[in-house]
């Protein structure tokens, strides 16, 4: 499908296809029945219900293995989106407990890795593509974390943590651009396109009459209306149900809110209960 065709609104794309498929169907109804005169004999007719099952049955199948492969893909797409958020919030979490000029920086690139991805990377991404300047943002996180020198046991200890932040979230990188570049493969289309006819063709040989008719729209209208879901939900981060960038700008805000204050804001430990200050009595003496 071209691109172009993701960024319609839902409305309109699912008018555009399942309007398609019914024209086709009951015009390609209307067409046979006008140029073919042959009258089909009753055994003619109950070969073609049979043929109907078969080859319904088999792209019933088809587009059902279709849909599901793209709502998967959906899933897949929208939990790396979710992770790789995660991943940044908690990586700039633990940069903050550094107070050295290295952890600073790794955090300030950080953030900015995060905006690229949000005002360069996404409109890139609803083409298939990635942005280099994302890439480099990234590269640049990688570079700063590996320039970090603990300087205390507190600080040592948590590097293995930042180093496994720093690794997921490349992990979750890739599968956020894999996920963008997920589309039903030309193959599929073309069969069960090919499927879809053949199951409405088979219709065309019992009598024109306005119940045929209805029937044969009705079977088209079904078939389109899977059609519509594989098309909308096919490139998950292009049309109208896209995902969206919201868990990153939402990390993205909690980054810039502790760079406002510094670094998040260490607990304040519990003050010590104040000692009474009634004077002790003495024990009495005993007689």
């Amino acid at each position: 499908m071209p691109v172009e065709a993701y960024e319609l609104p839902n409305g309109l794309l699912g008018l555009l296809v399942c309007g398609g498929w019914v024209t086709i169907g009951v015009g390609g109804y209307l067409g046979f029945q006008h140029w073919c005169r042959h009258p089909f004999a009753e055994g003619e007719k109950n070969l073609a219900i049979a043929l109907l099952a078969v080859i319904a049955t088999v792209n019933s199948l088809l587009l059902a293995f279709s849909a599901v492969s793209v709502w998967d893909a959906y899933g897949t797409a929208d939990k790396a989106v979710r992770g790789e958020a995660v991943t940044i919030g908690a990586l700039a979490r633990n940069l903050s407990l550094y107070e050295s000029e290295q952890a600073l920086r790794a955090r300030d690139l950080l953030g900015q890795y995060a905006q690229v991805i949000v005002e360069e990377e996404w409109p890139a991404m609803r083409r298939g593509e990635a942005s280099d300047a994302a890439w480099a943002a990234h590269d640049h996180v990688f570079s700063a974390v590996g320039h970090l020198a603990p300087t205390t046991a507190h600080e040592s200890a948590l590097m293995p943590e930042i180093w496994l932040l720093t690794n997921e979230l490349l992990k979750y990188r890739r599968e956020r651009l894999y996920a963008s570049e997920a589309a039903v493969p030309a193959t599929l289309w073309v069969v069960v396109i090919v499927g879809t006819l053949l199951t409405i063709g088979t219709a065309y040989i019992f009598p024109r009459t306005p119940f045929n008719t209805t029937a044969v729209g009705l079977l088209s209208l079904s078939l389109g209306l899977v059609f519509f879901f594989i098309v909308a939900m096919d490139r998950p981060f292009a049309g109208t149900e896209s995902i969206t960038p919201a868990p990153i700008q939402s990390a993205l805000q909690k980054m810039k809110g502790w760079h406002d204050t510094g670094h998040a804001a260490a607990p304040t430990p519990p003050r010590a209960p104040a000692a009474s200050q009634t004077p002790k009595q003495k024990p009495q003496e005993k007689p």
